[in-house]
This record gives structure tokens, sequence and C-alpha cells, in this order.
């Protein structure tokens, strides 16, 4: 009498384990790099936020404020009267394939400016930027 088997043989688990092990590694791979990209063009649209901000309040010039500019498409720049601010690294780029929507936020001499959001758009994602009136980018 021949008896049924039940179950896989081990050379069928042993080759599914390695089938899904490199499907996961490669969708893993992919997702943590874009995530990874995505925040730390994150973390430097908030750090040049926090450095316009800086800047507006060492100055406290009520005549001639700091302008945090986005041009829309992968640039932000620290502006006072429509120029670069000297001896920082702005313009910045952003990577490729990220973009921030055209905006022009002004500070005033308290490091206050008008609150808003702004969407950082790239890789199939995206993360919202929240500036308060107070000046705080989070």
């Amino acid at each position: 009498m021949c008896e049924k088997q039940i179950g896989f043989s081990l050379i069928e688990l042993i080759a599914v384990l390695i089938i899904t092990s490199i499907i996961f590694i490669y969708i893993g791979d992919n997702l943590g790099q874009r995530g990874l990209e995505l925040q730390t063009a994150r973390d430097d649209v908030v750090a040049g936020l926090f450095y316009t901000q800086q800047v507006a309040m060492a100055r406290q010039s009520a005549t001639n404020p700091i302008q945090f500019v986005s041009d829309g498409v992968s640039t932000v720049d620290v502006q006072e009267n429509g120029a670069s601010v000297t001896g920082d690294p702005y313009p910045l780029t952003l990577p490729v394939g990220f973009s921030l929507p055209a905006a022009t936020l002004t500070y005033d001499k308290l490091g206050r400016t008008t609150g808003t959001a702004l969407a950082l758009t790239g890789s199939g994602s995206s993360v919202v930027i929240t500036i308060e009136s107070s000046g705080y980018a989070h």
C-alpha cells in the first residue's frame, strides 16, 4: 500500500525561502532608499527654514526682510533684497526627482512668518512640512 505524502519536501521549502528572500531584499532595499532620500530632502528644507529664521533674527532688519524662496521645481534659497545671503550653502538643490511647490516666506526680525504647509514630493511619495506663524517648522 502506498502512503500519501502530506506537506512539502525539504527541497521545495528551501526553494520557496530562497525566492522569497530575494524578493524581500529587492523590495526592502528600494523602499528603504526612497524613504531615506525623502527624509534627507525634508531635513534639508526644514534646516533651510530654520536658517532663514535665524538670519532674520540676527539681522533685525525691518527694511530688508529675509526670505525663504522655493522656485517650484527643486531649488530653495535664503534671500535678502532678492539676492542669496552670502556665506551660506544656498541656493540648495534638492535631490533629483524631488520638488517643492513655489513659495516665498518672509521672516520678520522676531523670526515670524506666515503659517503655511509645503508638500515635498518625490520617489512616488510625499511629506508635508508645516510652518507655524511663529516660524517653527516641522
